[in-house]
């Protein structure tokens, strides 16, 4: 009867005991250990790989991903937690922040790194900034890794390197694969071993990264640019946009989204022609009734041309298929995307009219659109719509070499493409975008009656 109690017992602490053991062994444990050997495996000069960080006292994981060119001196990390979305871009001497809203355009500040104390904000630094320590001295203190186990993770048989410093009071260890691992992504650059995971510790706090997806390849460029929508200020400012004459002609395609996600855009079509020095411009409608935005407005044209006579100060509105023509004020819109014309006397020149004339304008990079590579300058632009005026991120793209507009005439510069985005944008998303057909700087042989 007593053998069948001692085994009751020990049927019930059994439990307790897997338990205990379970618990201890969820953390990362650390050795520290002093006896030299191999070093530090070194990580590719350039790559790409997604990672999974887990917080284990506060039971949280954030999906990252990281893109490193060491000798460009540009890193990227982008990490989703929860509702919090966020890209961070190290371009040379500047820190790029960039997040992401579910209801509103992207915003971005640019700092200088010299003057951050810490990179990442807080929210993403970890308990005890425990992710940017751990970058730290990973990059730091490469001396003072040793080795301190080999063993299983995942399948993968791995060695890993510890490294416990005092100042930041902090314990890392980096698990690498055995040279003759063979990983999904290689490359004939880098043939030694290839991270799998990262722990480290500080006081309570535990941080394990998880490593999937590494690819050891020189990544695009465009890895390292503010997205084509977004406006980074000071960003690249010191590149500038090409100038445009005060004399060009265009055939253009206008997309106006302005209803709720999920309903057809409105695409209408203009030509401008456009002498400043003669003080003529004209601008024939196609879809004149679509452009027109007024509920109330005369307007019963399938299409019709006005010429604007800035020397005179009057407009003259042709009707194609009846010839007739109305002499008036300046009433109707002009520019490219549905800036209005409100009888101003001065003409605006080239700059202008494209609104090329704002202030602190950044340089994005280069993105492919409509089959060309394109420069893509970004800038905040006040627009004066009746009374009220809001704030627009505009997005202008220029061919990144010499194209040819139309047979034997071949542009340098050509602008390709215009976009315009509120900044506060709502559920019901609003922006028009123009791509520009034929964009021609010529002089002198312009027809405008």
């Amino acid at each position: 009867m007593k053998d069948l109690i001692d085994f009751r017992k020990c049927a019930i602490l059994l439990p307790v005991i897997l338990f205990m053991i379970q618990d201890c062994s969820c953390v990362p444990q650390f050795t520290c250990p002093t006896r030299e050997g191999d070093p530090l495996p070194d990580l590719p000069e350039a790559f790409s790989t997604n990672m999974r960080i887990n917080y284990i006292k506060q039971q949280k994981s954030v999906d990252a991903r990281q893109v490193v060119n060491t000798d460009g001196n540009r890193m990227t990390l982008e990490l989703w937690a929860d509702k919090r979305h966020v890209k961070y871009i190290q371009h040379g001497y500047q820190l790029l922040t960039i997040k992401y809203n579910s209801d509103s355009n992207p915003t971005c500040t640019v700092q200088k790194l010299h003057d951050l104390e810490h990179v990442l904000e807080e929210e993403d630094s970890g308990p005890s900034q425990i992710l940017e320590e751990f970058s730290y001295v990973q990059h730091e203190y490469k001396s003072k890794f040793f080795i301190s186990d080999v063993s299983v993770e995942n399948g993968v048989i791995v060695k890993k390197w510890e490294a416990c410093t005092r100042a930041p009071k902090i314990n890392v260890s980096l698990s690498f694969t055995e040279t003759s691992w063979k990983q999904g992504h290689t490359s004939a650059l880098h043939k030694g071993k290839y991270l799998v995971s990262a722990e480290a510790q500080m006081n309570d706090d535990f941080m394990v990264i998880l490593i999937n997806n590494f690819d050891p390849v020189m990544p695009s460029d465009t890895e390292f640019q503010p997205p084509e929508n977004v406006y980074c200020e000071g960003f690249r400012a010191e590149k500038k946009p090409p100038t445009i004459k005060n004399y060009f002609n265009y055939d253009s395609e206008l997309i106006s989204f302005e209803s709720s996600e999920g309903i057809a855009p409105v695409v209408t079509h203009r030509s401008v022609y456009y002498d400043f020095p003669a003080g003529i411009a004209r601008t024939d409608f196609y879809d004149a009734l679509a452009e027109d935005q007024d509920l109330f407005s005369t307007v019963t044209a399938q299409s019709k041309s006005i010429i604007h006579d800035f020397n005179s100060g009057v407009q003259y509105e042709l009707d194609p298929i009846s010839g007739e023509c109305t002499i008036d004020n300046f009433k109707a819109t002009i520019g490219p995307i549905n800036i209005k014309e409100t009888g101003k006397s001065k003409m605006p020149g080239g700059l202008e009219f494209f609104s090329l004339n704002a202030d602190k304008i950044s340089y994005n990079g280069q993105f492919p659109t409509r089959g060309y590579m394109a420069n893509v300058y970004t800038a905040l632009v006040d627009v004066t719509q009746a009374t009220t005026t809001k704030k627009y991120i505009y997005s202008w793209y220029f061919s990144t070499g010499r194209t040819q507009v139309v047979e034997k005439d071949v542009e340098k510069n050509v602008l390709l493409r215009m976009v315009a985005s509120p900044v506060a944008v709502s559920k019901n998303k609003h922006f028009d975008f123009i791509l520009f057909h034929r964009f021609m700087v010529t002089k002198g042989d312009m027809v405008y009656i």
